[in-house]
């Protein structure tokens, strides 16, 4: 029996219709019981880990639902991870914020809404902004991995009592991309810039997630597991363990002048901000160098400026501002030598390789 042209069309719509209702199903299966699993283990197991477990089986749950659709696009890769993190974080304390819902919003739901969570709503404005912006100046619908990354991030370094900071800088972020470019390639990271320049206008309304440690080490273990191997496959796990092999004997150093303990300059390597800026933020493709080696020395370069700028001026946001300096700089610098070379390529007969980046992530 064959399948007619309309079975073909509907069989794609049919199946995505079934895991987005198992999707649905799961996660409010996970909040209708999870009330329960927490009082029913309360007198033998801590709240965070029974919270933590329970969003264990709830991601491999969601991963076995969409595991066609992912395996199929790497670019899903780092959005899952991404997921992940702000799952597990959240779960083990707390790291989202919500905000009492606008009387509008109340009356309009029958008093049923009277709370919101700003890290939706703001993932939610970043993929519209990059729907209308990357269809008007290129002319065609971007993926939008890049667009949840950038939302997701948002929504979880962002503090404020405001929701408008989250808005502005989930635009922000998305806008710089198109904006702030040299040659074909954007300079900054989009959460780094946004981020960084919300801290500097509005310090007054914006705080940012501290380098807090986490303390689930379930949370954290499941976390930084998945970061290295989608970072091995996606071939950019080099870049994080770059940072970290500069990180953990600057924070000897930085102990040492600070008099503070040396696990207190250890303790950011389990925060939801170091590992989203580890995986995400230094190992963003569209605004690294090009080559492994160049990579790892800016990633390096990175970690040395972060330590520079908290031992220089007590710095509390040294992560963003280093990134945020070096990052841009190591790609300018291999602009300028890239096209000189391609100047000299016809006298001296030699062939300068295109740069080009291969990575499946797009940002």
């Amino acid at each position: 029996m064959s399948l007619q042209p309309s079975d073909t069309v509907s069989r794609p719509r049919f199946d995505l219709l079934v895991r987005t209702a198992l999707t649905a199903a799961i996660i409010g299966g996970f909040y209708a019981l999870r009330g329960a699993l927490v009082q029913a283990f309360a007198g033998t197991l801590d709240p965070a880990t029974i919270r933590v477990a329970a969003t264990i089986v709830v991601l491999a749950s969601l991963l076995g639902v969409w595991w066609p659709k992912v395996r199929r696009d790497a670019r899903f890769h780092a959005p899952f991870l991404i997921t992940v993190i702000l799952a597990l974080s959240d779960a083990s304390f707390g790291i989202l914020e919500n905000h009492p819902a606008p009387p509008w919003l109340a009356a309009l739901t029958g008093g049923w809404v009277l709370e919101y969570s700003p890290t939706f709503v703001t993932m939610a404005i970043t993929v519209l902004t990059e729907l209308a912006v990357g269809r008007l100046v290129w002319g065609q619908w971007p993926h939008l991995a890049s667009a949840y990354i950038s939302g997701i991030s948002v929504g979880i370094l962002m503090k404020s009592s405001a929701f408008w900071p989250f808005a502005l800088c989930g635009m922000v972020s998305i806008l710089s991309k198109y904006v702030l470019r040299a040659g074909d390639r954007h300079l900054w990271n989009p959460t780094n810039f946004g981020m960084t320049a919300l801290l500097f206008l509005a310090p007054q309304h914006v705080a940012s997630l501290s380098v807090q440690a986490g303390n689930n080490g379930w949370a954290v273990a499941v976390i930084w597991m998945l970061g290295g191997l989608i970072m091995y496959k996606l071939k950019r796990f080099h870049i994080p363990m770059a940072f970290i092999a500069a990180f953990v004997p600057l924070a000897f150093v930085r102990s040492l002048v600070t008099d503070h303990p040396w696990q207190t300059e250890l303790a950011p390597l389990t925060s939801p901000m170091f590992q989203l800026y580890i995986f995400f933020m230094i190992t963003d493709p569209k605004t690294t160098v090009r080559g492994r080696r160049n990579q790892m020395i800016v990633a390096v370069l990175v970690a040395v400026a972060e330590t520079a700028l908290r031992l220089a001026f007590k710095d509390v946001h040294s992560l963003y501002h280093a990134l945020f300096i070096v990052g841009p700089a190591a790609t300018v610098v291999e602009i300028v030598v890239t096209r000189a070379r391609a100047k000299d390529q016809p006298a001296t007969g030699m062939r300068v390789p295109a740069a080009v980046d291969s990575s499946p992530v797009a940002s």
